[in-house]
């Protein structure tokens, strides 16, 4: 008996596909376009966010961050914001 509701199960899970596959998203067309989205001016920034400098470095307890990239620490360099620290590679 299990092997004939295991395939039931099957088909309805196909039927269901197929039926739904036709369906289409009725409100795509009232999505605005990117051209329309920069005319309206949505993404324009009167001022510039000021992007803070800060170094995060891997510890045994919580990350610990810095205002400006430590020396010697690139292999624990866990994150930063800001411009990118030069990393020496261990031999």
């Amino acid at each position: 008996m299990p092997e004939n509701r295991s395939g039931y199960v099957r088909w309805m899970l196909v039927a269901a596909a197929v039926v739904l596959s036709g369906c289409t998203n009725p409100f795509a067309g009232d999505a605005p376009t990117f051209d329309e989205i920069l005319v309206a001016g949505w993404l324009e920034d009167k001022t510039p966010a000021v992007i803070v400098p800060l170094y995060c470095y891997d510890t045994i307890g919580a990350p610990d961050c810095h205002a400006a990239p430590v020396p010697g620490k690139g292999g624990r360099l866990r994150g930063y914001e800001g411009p990118a620290p030069k990393l020496r590679v261990e031999p």
